[in-house]
């Protein structure tokens, strides 16, 4: 009965939704929830259930794996709109939900927060867990990445295939609770990796099994790459399904020794979220040319990087998740490994939608060291926390005439008309639209 009534009212809700051009909230899933707790644990679902948790590059991830599977053959139920709690999952499965209670799908793909896996995991079974990453990600709410981890943990059941970063060692930790079920991804050493530590503010220097300082022979970002416990033995490893080598004149890499995959740009978390898919798919036993094929034809989302020329000068939009230093990170080095003179645009206009906290302590993190290089002319720092971006800059050692700051990104066209070089916006997905703006007015 609680299946029946739930649907009925959910779909309701739904079809009143569209026609008052509503469609896409999380309200009817809240709603059925609300009133029906255990209504998704009435549902009948397929066999592949594949979640897709961690700190960054869930949803990019999902939707890759949706495509593939959608390109060998199958049907997908996927929470495209990225709504990945437990309110806006159940609206996906009312979308999908048949009146019998069935999701008709062959597979179902879910970004799932990673503080509410465990609420996800209590009513839908999923046949696969893919573990991306966990970073000091949004402090206010996440506290560190251990809590983070915690609660992952309790989320994981004993019959899930694990697929996890095999890089991170705070991930990986899942091998020494779960190693019957666990397999990894990640990437091997490449022409672009760090000999030392890249960050003065590491997010895992000391052995999560045995608390003795970790090793690193090399590292890709932060404390994510080739590392290893003198004392315990835990460490990287070989990976499973491993990007064994990046052409970056080429722009290709290769997985497994055995498959290659041209990709653009190569974006050091896309190439994770590349290796994270070919190992779900392995594991399934997808067919390997359509696979192949599926991941050749993959293009990164234009709302996390988009790249154009006006009047002679190249500019790129890369976008940066607030609060989460490993993002920025990343865009920082990308940046830099490109050739020429550089200018920076950085800001954002809202730190969170999901509470009221105005913390910018992550700003800290940034390793802005790293760009005070000649190369980098300018930094423009715009939005209401400029000042905080700026005076991170200073910190770094940046000579106070480099160091430029907007209210609002107004006028950004005609300020870079003092300046040289290409044009690099390093931005939170809210600054990603007005930045293109003033871009497609540069003259």
């Amino acid at each position: 009965m609680v299946r029946q009534i739930g649907t009925f009212l959910g779909k309701s809700i739904l079809l009143a939704e569209k026609l008052f051009h509503k469609d896409g909230s999380t309200f009817p899933g809240k709603f059925v929830i609300k009133l029906f707790p255990s209504y998704l644990s009435k549902l009948k679902y397929p066999k592949d259930v594949i979640m897709v948790t961690g700190s960054s590059g869930k949803g990019s991830t999902t939707t890759i794996i949706a495509n593939m599977l959608r390109n060998s053959g199958m049907t997908v139920c996927h929470n495209l709109e990225g709504s990945n709690m437990i309110r806006g999952i159940a609206s996906t499965m009312l979308k999908h939900v048949t009146w019998g209670g069935r999701i008709p799908e062959d597979a179902i793909v879910l970004e799932v927060d990673e503080r509410y896996l465990k609420e996800v995991t209590k009513y839908i079974t999923p046949s696969m867990i893919v573990l991306n990453n966990l970073t000091r990600d949004q402090p206010p709410r996440q506290g560190n990445y251990d809590l983070v981890y915690r609660e992952i943990e309790k989320g994981i059941t004993d019959s899930a295939t694990l697929l996890c970063n095999g890089d991170d060692p705070i991930t990986k930790q899942v091998s020494l609770r779960h190693p019957k079920t666990f397999h990894s991804f990640g990437i091997n050493k490449t022409e672009k990796d760090f000999d030392t530590l890249p960050t003065a503010v590491p997010d895992c220097a000391y052995c999560p099994h045995c608390g003795k300082r970790l090793n690193f022979k090399w590292y890709h970002y932060g404390t994510v790459g080739d590392f290893s416990c003198p004392a315990c033995g835990y460490e990287r490893g070989n990976v499973d399904y491993a990007v064994t080598s990046v052409d970056y004149k080429a722009g290709t890499l290769t997985v497994n020794g055995d498959v290659t995959i041209s990709v653009h740009p190569l974006l050091l978390f896309h190439l994770y979220n590349l290796a994270a898919a070919y190992g779900v798919a392995d594991l399934m036993k997808l067919p390997k040319d359509k696979v192949t094929a599926s991941l050749n034809a993959e293009k990164i989302s234009s709302k996390i990087y988009t790249e154009l020329e006006k009047s002679g000068r190249r500019f790129y939009a890369i976008n940066c998740k607030a609060e989460n230093n490993a993002t920025y990170n990343l865009a920082h080095y990308y940046t830099l490994k490109q050739p020429g003179e550089k200018v920076l645009v950085m800001g954002l206009r809202e730190i969170s939608r999901r509470y009221s906290h105005f913390d910018m302590s992550w700003v800290y993190d940034l390793d802005m060291e790293a760009l005070n290089v000649p190369e980098v002319q300018e930094v423009i720092c715009a939005g209401p926390y400029a000042a905080d971006f700026a005076l991170r800059c200073r910190l770094a050692g940046f000579p106070a005439e480099k160091v430029k700051t907007m209210e609002t990104l107004n006028g950004l066209a005609k300020a870079l008309k003092r300046t040289t070089g290409d044009v690099y916006g390093i931005l939170n997905f809210d600054y990603i639209p007005p930045f293109l703006e003033e871009v497609n007015q540069y003259k």
